[in-house]
């Protein structure tokens, strides 16, 4: 295993290793597939092969748009065997995005999961004159499909069967000849501040990466993985894809996004990873199935929780609870805590881990509270695995200490600079945008962080985000908004602030689903989520958990004003990115009426918004926009 350096090099030494023991399961029509390492290992060897017959050389382009499936994973890694560099594609991006990246990574092939992603290629192939072939791996819908840049995966494989015969042992010198210092990928970051930016990551970095993240959390080929990030992020490389090919851990292929929870109860996960947005979305479900459970079901869960939290809050101080709360806590699991981390699909984790931006510390606690030993993560798609919580060392405002092998320093302006084997070569294209993050060997990554006295990393947001008001008050927007998302009824946020403005504010999207219930169960008629958003009890709602919020934060830095939106944050609109992280110069820009109207003791925006009524119309409304005060109690 050491002397695995390349990607390409740990499946073929899995495959020696493990032969038919199960390395993918995929759940299909109902049923678990299971593939096993040598199954795995002559997917890849042959689909590698064929790409080659079809023309790939080394160093080329290939880019993979399609949801977690074994194919995704075997075309990245066959890719790689033939010496040649993956770039993936957000599965929900436009078409004018898929072909941002294709062209600026100079694309020779794409491989695409079935029907909706091919047509994407489809209509702007002739964009792309690099593009060799669209490989598809779902053929349903696509039987009439006759332009000759298509070809099935299979058909890929089958020439790759026949390549062999003619070039025996090719895939396997190939993988013998490849580097750690090889290009492995070419990840597009966020975009939250412009056009995405494609970090080079060498095989090298990846695993070193995936090496320090195992280390703090041991698995082994025993264990069970879900595959729930999109594969085109580098966390999933990172945290779930590379890890299963270090373990030997067995990676498991929800059916679709929306049986995620099914699928994860089926499997029963030792390791379970997932981002903030994920684990607000868990807790928001628990909240959400109290309010409509049977009144004893809530009678005990509001008897028993105030335990959960109580031993939670012990542990975070690594004291040990005494015997009455040790035997009371038992009580609670028994009848509360144990069966809801089974309806979580959590009943066997081992290992629980946050990461890519900050999460609300009241998720963070109720995580604890039901028995998941919920640590935070710090990593980036530049410098790699930066830091985590150790056992016994959690608290709920760090990050952790710094991994194994990575060197961390604060600038003056409170920048973390990084350095270690995990960080990326530099950006595609774009050398000045490299100078400015690779200095001296070091990585700046933009990040505002301070290190406390135990020695642990305090994230408090994007240097270019940390707020300042006129009065010189700092304030944190990530923070502020990660509690605003703890609420039920809220189901985003965004913070606003800065040098020009004496207060914080903010904009919220409400949960439609939420307060539509509660608006049904209080009697309030709504038409649409237009209406809904301005009616005066959902602000009164809403008002109590922005007085929640502002409980937690010094008096300077609490929100004053808040509006709610007539619509929801839209990545299709440029308002979010593709992993759901705000854009906020664009947003700012576009919501400037709306923000200064907040400022400028305005008291509504008359907006125009397009509406879907219940029975499918669609038309145009305007409505009125109302700022709100927040009220100092409630």
């Amino acid at each position: 295993m050491e002397k695995c350096d390349t990607i390409p090099k740990l499946i073929q030494h899995n495959f020696g290793k493990w032969g038919d023991r199960p390395a993918m399961c995929m759940k299909q029509f109902g049923v678990w597939q299971r593939y096993s390492w040598q199954e795995y290992y002559q997917k890849v060897k042959h689909f590698s092969l064929g790409l080659i017959s079809l023309g790939l050389k080394p160093r080329d382009v290939v880019c993979i748009i399609g949801d977690n499936e074994p194919e995704w994973f075997w075309g990245e890694f066959a890719v790689q065997a033939a010496g040649g560099i993956v770039t993936g594609i957000f599965v929900d991006s436009i078409p004018s995005e898929v072909k941002y990246i294709a062209t600026h990574s100079d694309a020779k092939f794409a491989i695409v999961n079935d029907q909706e992603q091919t047509d994407k290629f489809l209509q702007i192939k002739d964009e792309l004159p690099s593009l060799k072939k669209v490989i598809y791996w779902d053929p349903k819908g696509l039987r009439n499909y006759d332009d000759p840049i298509l070809i099935n995966f299979i058909e890929v494989i089958e020439l790759g069967k026949k390549y062999e015969a003619a070039h025996q042992d090719l895939f396997e010198q190939n993988v013998a000849q490849g580097s750690g210092e090889n290009t492995a990928f070419i990840y597009y970051t966020s975009g939250t501040t412009g056009l995405p930016k494609g970090a080079i990551l060498t095989h090298q970095s990846l695993i070193t990466t995936a090496k320090g993240f195992t280390s703090r959390y041991p698995l082994n080929e025993n264990d069970d993985l879900i595959s729930n990030f999109p594969a085109a992020w580098v966390g999933d490389s990172y945290f779930a894809t590379i890890p299963h090919l270090l373990t030997g851990a067995r990676l498991n292929f929800p059916e679709e996004a929306e049986t995620l929870a099914q699928d994860t109860r089926e499997v029963g996960p030792n390791f379970a990873i997932y981002g903030p947005r994920q684990w607000e979305g868990l807790v928001s479900e628990i909240q959400v199935k109290m309010i409509d459970a049977h009144p004893l079901k809530r009678f005990v869960y509001h008897l028993f929780m105030p335990i959960g939290h109580k031993i939670a809050d012990i542990n975070f101080k690594a004291k040990t609870p005494n015997l009455f709360w040790r035997a009371l806590y038992r009580l609670a699991y028994l009848l509360l805590f144990r069966p809801l981390k089974d309806q979580l699909g959590l009943g066997k984790v081992r290992f629980a881990v946050t990461g890519s931006s900050v999460l609300s510390l009241d998720t963070f606690r109720l995580i604890h509270a039901i028995g998941i030993e919920l640590r935070q993560n710090y990593a980036s798609t530049e410098a790699g695995f930066i830091s985590s919580h150790g056992k016994g060392e959690i608290s709920f405002e760090s990050v952790g200490r710094p991994a194994l092998g990575t060197e961390v320093r604060i600038t003056d302006a409170g920048e973390l600079l990084v350095r270690s084997d995990c960080m990326f070569k530099g950006y595609h294209k774009d050398p000045e945008k490299t100078k400015q993050a690779l200095i001296n060997g070091w990585c700046h990554t933009g990040d505002a962080v301070h290190i406390n006295e135990k020695g642990h990393l305090i994230f408090m947001d994007r240097l270019e985000h940390l707020g300042e008001l006129s009065s010189g008050v700092k304030y944190a927007p990530q923070y502020i908004e990660g509690r605003l998302r703890f609420s039920p009824y809220i189901k985003d946020a965004m913070v606003i602030g800065g040098k020009d403005k004496e207060f914080v504010s903010a904009i919220l999207n409400i949960d439609f689903t939420m307060v539509g219930k509660w608006a049904e169960r209080n009697h309030i008629p709504y038409t649409t989520f237009v209406d809904l958003s301005q009616k005066k009890e959902v602000a009164d709602l809403v008002q109590k958990d922005m007085v929640r919020v502002n409980s937690y934060l010094p008096e300077p830095a609490r929100v004053r004003k808040f509006v709610l939106l007539h619509k929801e944050f839209d990545p299709d609109e440029a308002e979010l990115t593709r992993t759901r992280k705000l854009r906020r110069d664009f947003m700012e820009e576009r919501y400037r009426e709306l923000i200064s109207a907040m400022y400028q003791d305005g008291k509504s925006v008359t907006v125009k918004a397009p509406v879907t009524y219940r029975d499918g119309r669609k038309g145009v409304v305007s409505t009125d926009i109302n700022v709100r005060e927040v009220a100092a109690e409630t």
